[in-house]
């Protein structure tokens, strides 16, 4: 969960809204849950809601809007998800709200029962109506409406929003919606069929990013390998990836959420040749067993995953390779499990998460015969990751004495004293781990480079920080 901190100088109190009523700038707290496709869309809702006048403010008991931009991926989120939305409701009675509003997948996916089930609850926006969340809290009128167009991407223009990632980084959402049919996945119900932002307008995006002096770049969609597939001009991700190169500005280019199968010769050889899209990919495998993906209803088995495995590996040797695996889906047998922790084994990867299955309302898995009781679903996840760890300790020991460029991202939460920072084998928000500067001085966003002194699992320390000729981030 994340509380939206005020943004300093970003509106004016005093400022009017609306159209011509006479009315002050309103104040909006915002609560964003989920994953980094969920802030980008709360980024848009702060950049809408600026140009009306109304001012975020980090003290929700002092707001007369709350937001609540809602997460409805597995059970757990949707859970978290309705108790937000009832916590934030007691603003109205307890501090000084008008209006609540909740915006989100839970909105898109369950948008006729909500009012019934959260009537505490003024308005529901779903992702499509975010972008204009500004002008309909602009008319009193509006504070009841339920709109219900369709789920639409404004894909010819470039996001107008304010980042709430630290300045040196920043996401870029180059499509919305999933066309695959994953059975265990909710994403089409909330978030529809996948729409393709146009290249231009992405284009224009990052170079406003290099602009803003962003260094790093995080390609997101819920598969970004199908990028293009539903534009006229049929270019996808590596024509994408080259225009982004020759842009040349943000040094650090990173992709995630690659689907196995659209993970093409081509597109390696443009990360391959590339100065700065990151030779990193994180490829969701979610099982090996051949008869668990037909269940999942997702191609290949463990052979075809290993001969992927070998390809990358032969075009990109040093790829660092992230991927997830999930545990307990109705019906998997301890052979079947097996078949993951034989592969993990073989494969070696970098960083790996293992997830147990949640059965999701909607999709073709949760009626499913052979259901894995909720204990054997942890042991299975938990003897995975200690494999893991294991191999990821292992691989690690080998950078001990190796200088490697390192960016900061600031004072270190175990300690204000050291710096922490990634690799470009570490992805943001610390899912991949932590580098520990332990000496040396850099500003946020610099790329320094660190000789590796000590490496656990999942972090390692370095020393010795020098900023190298073409960091311009001092």
């Amino acid at each position: 969960m994340i509380n939206i901190k005020e943004e300093g100088g970003l509106l004016n109190p005093d400022k009017g809204f609306g159209d011509s009523k006479g009315l002050k700038a309103k104040t909006v707290g915002i609560v964003s849950l989920g994953c980094p496709k969920n802030l980008v869309d709360t980024e848009t809702m702060i950049h809408s809601l600026s140009e009306k006048g109304f001012r975020v403010i980090p003290d929700l008991e002092e707001a007369e809007v709350i937001v609540v931009n809602t997460c409805s991926f597995v059970t757990d989120a949707r859970k978290e998800s309705i108790d937000t939305l009832l916590e934030m409701a007691q603003y109205k009675e307890n501090g000084k709200a008008k209006i609540l509003v909740g915006t989100g997948c839970l909105v898109s996916r369950y948008r006729e029962e909500l009012p019934g089930l959260l009537p505490e609850v003024d308005m529901l926006l779903s992702p499509s109506e975010e972008v204009s969340i500004g002008e309909l809290l602009s008319s009193p009128e509006s504070k009841t409406s339920l709109p219900s167009t369709p789920l639409i991407l404004p894909s010819s223009i470039p996001f107008r929003r304010k980042r709430l990632t630290p300045n040196h980084r920043a996401y870029l959402k180059i499509s919305e919606g999933c066309d695959h049919t994953c059975s265990f996945c909710a994403i089409p119900l909330s978030r529809g069929l996948q729409v393709s932002r146009t290249r231009e307008s992405l284009l224009e995006e990052v170079r406003m990013m290099a602009d803003e002096g962003v260094r790093e770049v995080t390609l997101i969609a819920q598969d970004l390998t199908r990028y293009g597939s539903d534009l006229e001009d049929g270019e996808g991700l590596p024509r994408l990836l080259e225009e982004i190169d020759r842009i040349g500005r943000i040094p650090w280019v990173r992709l995630l959420y690659a689907y196995p199968t659209q993970v093409t010769d081509r597109l390696l050889k443009v990360i391959r040749d590339s100065s700065t899209i990151l030779k990193y990919l994180d490829i969701p495998f979610q099982h090996v067993s051949g008869t668990v993906l037909k269940r999942m209803n997702r191609p290949g088995n463990r052979e075809s995953t290993m001969r992927l495995i070998d390809r990358i590996r032969r075009i990109l040797p040093d790829i660092t390779l992230r991927t997830t695996f999930i545990v307990g889906f109705p019906g998997e047998t301890e052979e079947e499990f097996l078949e993951i922790e034989e592969f993990l084994k073989w494969s070696r990867l970098d960083h790996v998460g293992v997830f147990p299955f949640s059965r999701e309302e909607g999709t073709p898995s949760f009626d499913m015969d052979g259901q894995i009781p909720s204990r054997l679903k942890t042991q299975r996840r938990k003897r995975l990751m200690g494999v893991q760890k294991a191999i990821s300790l292992e691989k690690k020991k080998d950078w001990l004495g190796k200088v490697m460029p390192v960016l900061i991202e600031g004072p270190s939460e175990q300690s204000p004293l050291i710096l922490s920072g990634r690799l470009p084998g570490m992805a943001p928000d610390g899912i991949d781990g932590e580098v520990l500067v332990l000496s040396g001085e850099a500003s946020p966003g610099s790329i320094v480079s660190c000789k590796v002194k000590k490496v656990h699992a999942y972090d390692i320390e370095v020393w010795e920080t020098s900023v190298p000729e073409d960091s311009d981030s001092e």
